[in-house]
């Protein structure tokens, strides 16, 4: 029999186990291979989402559908078994699933970090004032620090400030460093972006505002929009992107992507694209 041929049997013949083992009771969903994946939208924005996808089919034979959005929305669809499984950062959200036994197989895929940016900071002369970066937080570590000075320099009227405005990862990680910072302030120089992972830096780029962005995004869009990395390395601005599968749908094929997805395969695919992303430890 022709090699490609015999491949193919073995990933259907793996699929025709794993559903063999499917629970009673439980729905099940896309008989024919394809795989419905909510994906946090940073991920789908930058690039990965689509690596993942043709790996996983190449490897595996599973078609994944996924689902963009954010994870604040993605997770109540999991919950309701609406998706087979997602891919996330929103740790809080994940782990209270997690706890209630909602979820099942949440491990880790990616490690990424937010960086923050802002407008590049210019030197005065004796022909132009200083223009750019007004908080003066080129080159900080600490990022509380840097929003305390933002702070500062919005009520003076200086700066701006954009926020994400879905309940995305970037925005519950952004909730964690004001936190850290102080009581978040309000005014009219912290604006709300739309919907959708490139809408703050959009927002932040039409503004001349500062942002947090996620680094696989900033990379992948960041070229060109008059912003620069102000600030960067501090640990709190980590995340990680874990995939988890449904407890109220079993899909046939959904244990075999969990375990390609944060397995072997899935570690090479994510540190070769780079860009940011790297697997996890």
């Amino acid at each position: 029999m022709h090699a490609f041929a015999t491949g193919r049997l073995g990933r259907r013949s793996a699929l025709g186990a794993l559903a063999a083992l499917a629970l009673p009771g439980f729905a099940q969903r896309s008989p024919d291979h394809r795989i419905t994946v909510g994906i946090e939208a940073d991920l789908q924005a930058s690039g990965l989402a689509a690596r993942l996808r043709a790996a996983v089919a190449r490897d595996t034979g599973l078609a994944i559908d996924w689902r963009a959005g954010p994870g604040g929305l993605l997770l109540p669809q999991l919950e309701r078994g609406e998706l087979d499984a997602a891919l996330t950062q929103a740790p809080e959200l994940e782990l209270a699933l997690e706890k209630q036994n909602l979820v099942h197989d949440r491990r880790p895929v990616a490690l990424t970090d937010f960086v923050l940016v802002g407008p590049a900071p210019q030197k005065t002369s004796k022909k132009a004032a200083a223009g750019g970066d007004p908080a003066g937080i080129a080159g900080g570590r600490d990022a509380a620090t840097a929003l305390a000075r933002i702070v500062a320099a919005g009520e003076r009227g200086e700066a701006g400030f954009v926020t994400a405005g879905e309940p995305s990862g970037a925005r519950a990680l952004e909730q964690t460093i004001w936190k850290a910072a102080g009581p978040q302030p309000v005014g009219p120089w912290l604006r709300t972006a739309g919907a959708g992972p490139t809408a703050v830096l959009a927002l932040a780029r039409e503004t001349r505002s500062y942002a947090f962005v996620e680094h696989g995004l900033w990379a992948a869009l960041g070229a060109g929009s008059g912003l620069v990395v102000l600030v960067e390395g501090d640990p709190r601005l980590q995340v990680s992107y874990h995939v988890m599968r449904s407890f109220r749908v079993n899909h046939p094929g959904g244990k075999l992507l969990v375990n390609w997805l944060a397995g072997p395969n899935g570690r090479r695919v994510v540190a070769g694209f780079g860009r940011g992303y790297r697997p996890p430890a």
